[in-house]
């Protein structure tokens, strides 16, 4: 009896010491939130960052795998906003989320980058934004 009561002493020694990480996810990022447009190139022409020009990107969870976009853009004081839609989203790698629209992805998000990315026959952009 006496060794049963040292085995469980042993037992509850060890478990007490394990990380309490074990079995446990991280946080999901916060995705939503308004990022600043630091590069946006369009049709090859840089448009930010360039002189009294600024731009965001407002994000929006719609659910847990779609978002909101939307992109307002200042230019010499003027400001045009754009809907960009509901998008799909995927988990990537580590807290990393691929922007899915029509089944091919076309940018990433993490909580604190956002980039997007398309191309058509027609025309193409880039926009890379921080939180």
């Amino acid at each position: 009896m006496k060794n049963v009561w040292i085995a469980l002493c042993l037992l509850w020694l060890v478990i007490a010491c394990l990380p309490e990480k074990i079995g446990k996810k991280d946080p999901e990022p916060d995705l939503a939130g308004t990022y600043q447009i630091t590069n946006f190139v369009n049709d090859g022409v840089t448009l930010i960052p360039r002189s009294g020009v600024s731009g965001r990107v407002n994000v929006t969870k719609d659910s847990d795998n779609q978002l909101a976009i939307s992109f307002s853009i200042t230019n010499n004081g003027q400001t045009s906003n754009v809907d960009g839609g509901i998008v799909s989203i995927s988990k990537s790698s580590g807290s990393s989320y691929d922007i899915v629209e029509s089944g091919t992805r076309i940018g990433s998000i993490d909580g604190t980058n956002f980039s997007l990315s398309y191309s058509d026959i027609n025309s193409s952009f880039s926009i890379s934004a921080k939180k």
